[in-house]
């Protein structure tokens, strides 16, 4: 008996001491087993009163990527988006400090190898064909800007304060806008703001043209070089987003091959400095020359459809070049490597972190 009340006491000290030790980890952001959960900013790896620990002790900022699932080739993989939006989102909350990642939307507007009108009434009202291309998920505009507003009014309701809206696809762009603008008007008098992130995207993609450019590289073009080596760099192990044939694999044209390059590089910064010009009222010196990247910054059009890299890149017509690959890649990637990778991930998490900082502080 006496031994019996000996081990019921140890054990009610145990316990004693154990529980409130636990209740102190979690109270600290902890976790149970010492999980520092201080480190996790992905709001689908934290539990709900994690959750409502951390908005307690500051973490009222949030961050809503967007990316898109479609074809880039037959090296890439069909998520590209989304892994890409995530990743940088995911480092960039990292670096600002108390901010958390909401899940990224998958769904984008007007993706590569989805159907357009014409395909999409020959499947539905006749024997059409299928996708050639299979992998694309696509909604239209008012769709995705309802989910946009869907999951921001969430958000709120979570108790986020700051809610900022990044997208890795050209299509939705302007919807994100949209709904930063209308939901914190709509909301401002309970201390809510929704922001824009558009350097997540367009800067992103002009400052790595002009990387590309300076490095004597392949600029733009849908599944080139971009995304292709950036995906490389946040692989775990080799082949995991990107295949091996990436070396070889044919895309849209014979851009960028043998001296060609030199050529299609000089009439991208042509066009660059042609619409600079045009932007500063100046008249061009010389005019531009055909071709050039898919950012708006060299001509192109931010809100258009087909993701990083948007349209064409390239020279312009040769009437000997090859015909179309047609397999949702026209842009080079034989080049790409986890090196280049890394500096082009850095450029994107550096512009998303710069412009959050100053709307924090009020400016854009």
């Amino acid at each position: 008996m006496t031994k019996r009340l000996s081990l019921c006491v140890v054990a009610a000290a145990v316990i004693g001491g154990v529980v409130p030790a636990v209740r102190a980890q979690i109270a600290a952001g902890n976790g149970v087993a010492g999980m520092n959960v201080d480190k996790v900013v992905e709001l689908e790896l934290l539990t709900s009163s994690e959750v409502t620990d951390k908005i307690k002790n500051g973490w009222t900022s949030v961050f809503l990527p967007t990316g898109g699932t479609e074809i880039r080739g037959p090296h890439a993989t069909i998520g590209v988006h989304n892994v890409l939006a995530t990743k940088r989102a995911v480092e960039s909350a990292r670096r600002l400090g108390k901010t958390i990642v909401a899940p990224t939307i998958p769904f984008a507007v007007a993706a590569t190898g989805g159907s357009n009108a014409n395909s999409w009434k020959a499947f539905a009202e006749a024997d059409g064909p299928t996708a050639p291309n299979p992998g694309a998920i696509q909604v239209d505009a008012v769709t995705f800007k309802g989910i946009i507003q869907g999951a921001v009014e969430s958000l709120m309701y979570i108790g986020f304060k700051d809610i900022f809206l990044m997208g890795d696809h050209g299509g939705g762009q302007n919807e994100m806008r949209q709904v930063s603008e209308e939901m914190t008007t709509k909301f401002a008098a309970k201390g809510i703001r929704v922001h824009y992130v558009g350097d997540f995207y367009q800067k992103t993609h002009d400052d790595i043209d002009m990387y590309m450019y300076e490095h004597k590289l392949p600029i733009a073009g849908h599944g080139g070089m971009m995304e292709t080596a950036e995906m490389m760099y946040w692989e775990t192990k080799p082949g995991e987003y990107i295949r091996p044939i990436y070396k070889t694999v044919p895309f849209d044209g014979t851009r960028f091959e043998g001296a060609s390059l030199d050529a299609d590089l000089k009439a991208w910064k042509d066009r660059k400095d042609a619409a600079a010009a045009r932007a500063a009222g100046a008249a061009p010196a010389g005019g531009g020359a055909a071709g050039g990247g898919g950012a708006a910054g060299a001509g192109g059009n931010a809100g258009a459809g087909g993701g990083r890299g948007g349209g064409r890149a390239g020279g312009g017509g040769d009437p000997n070049a090859a015909p179309r690959a047609n397999n949702g890649l026209s842009g080079n990637p034989h080049f790409a490597t986890k090196e280049i990778g890394k500096d082009l991930a850095e450029i994107g998490i550096n512009n998303t972190v710069n412009q959050v900082k100053r709307l924090l502080a009020g400016g854009k």
